[in-house]
Order: structure tokens, then C-alpha cells, then sequence
């Protein structure tokens, strides 16, 4: 199941605007049509990530952060963000969040285009007054979860995200030179 940045036809997957918002009246317009599933919240939320990369782009993008967690005003400074936002801000760990694309692997450094790219979900839970949505990164073995809640609004939100931003393994690219070590044999 993938929700992608461009206009798609294909089975299991919802089309959104092609590109990444440019600013925040721009991502909660789209919010609007996108944000009316658990899957499309879960795309808006990697939408605001991307365009958080961006230092030009970060006040705009804390803004749509905030819009589609449902999070208080100064939400990089609480203490339930701060290693999220400390993520967000490292080049060095941007490739936690881009190994959700499709496409991405330890092996091709986790590269995407954030303007145009698909997540992968594995399937969803109905809790009592939530839904954990089930993604693929390609730098996990296991399955991510980002848990979203519809409010009164009709539209759903990212209420808990710490998967997106728990390690994976790191790009290839990365990695020490370890093959004259037996120890790091077949892994």
C-alpha cells in the first residue's frame, strides 16, 4: 500500500499534490484532502519531515509539524520531542526518515526525491479511539508504527511518532571498512 507525491492510477494507492508543500497554508489546504484517511495523515506528516530538511524551509515546516501532530505551540523545545527534533535538524540522521520511501536501502544510501516518493504500509490496527498504522523502512527488520487519531474535525493526525525517527541501519556509504574483521562475516 503506498501513498505517493505524484499522481497515481495504480491499485492500493492514494494520489496527493505532486511535490512537497511550500508553505503552511499550502500543507493544511492539502491537509484537507490527503489528512481524511490514517495513511494520508501518516504522508502529510513525511511531507512536513522533508520540508523540515530544509533550513530555508524550518519555520514553515515546524508549522506544519505542529498542524499534523496536534502539538502544542514551541513543540521542538518539550521534552516528549527533543530527540525527534534533534533528528530532524542533523543531516547525519536524515536517512532514518528517507528509509521509508520506496525504493530506499541500507546499500543505495536511502536515496529518494522527497518531491516525488511513495511510503509502503503493511496494514493497519483500529485501537479504541485510535489506529496504528504499520510502515515498511528499509533500514528495519520489523515493522514501523505511527499512531493516528481522527478529531472532530473529520481529519486524522499523527499522535505518536517515535518510530519514524528510531535507528535503522545505517547507508552502506557510511559504514567502517570492516572486511578483513571475521567477526562482521555475513552481516
Amino acid at each position: 500500500y503506498c501513498i505517493s507525491a505524484k499522481p497515481l492510477k495504480e491499485k492500493n494507492t492514494v494520489a496527493s499534490a505532486k511535490g512537497l508543500p511550500s508553505t503552511y497554508a499550502d500543507f493544511k489546504e492539502r491537509c484537507h484532502t490527503v489528512a481524511v484517511t490514517p495513511e494520508g495523515a501518516v504522508k502529510m506528516y513525511f511531507d512536513a519531515v522533508f520540508c523540515y530538511f530544509d533550513p530555508s524551509r524550518r519555520t514553515e515546516a515546524s508549522k506544519m509539524l505542529r498542524y499534523i501532530m496536534h502539538a502544542d505551540a514551541n513543540w521542538e523545545k518539550k521534552q516528549k520531542y527533543v530527540t525527534f527534533a534533534r533528528r530532524l535538524k542533523d543531516p547525519a540522521c536524515h536517512y532514518i526518515f528517507r528509509s521509508f520511501a520506496s525504493g530506499t536501502s541500507p546499500q543505495n544510501g536511502y536515496r529518494m526525491s522527497p518531491e516525488n516518493y511513495s511510503l509502503v504500509f503493511s496494514g493497519k490496527s483500529n485501537e479504541a479511539d485510535y489506529v496504528r498504522v504499520f510502515l515498511i523502512s528499509s533500514g528495519s527488520d520489523s515493522r514501523r508504527i505511527v499512531w493516528v487519531k481522527q478529531y472532530q474535525d473529520g481529519l486524522w493526525y499523527v499522535i505518536n511518532n517515535a518510530d519514524t525517527y528510531m535507528k535503522v541501519r545505517e547507508p552502506a556509504s557510511s559504514r567502517p571498512d570492516n572486511s578483513h574483521d571475521a567477526d562482521y562475516d555475513n552481516r
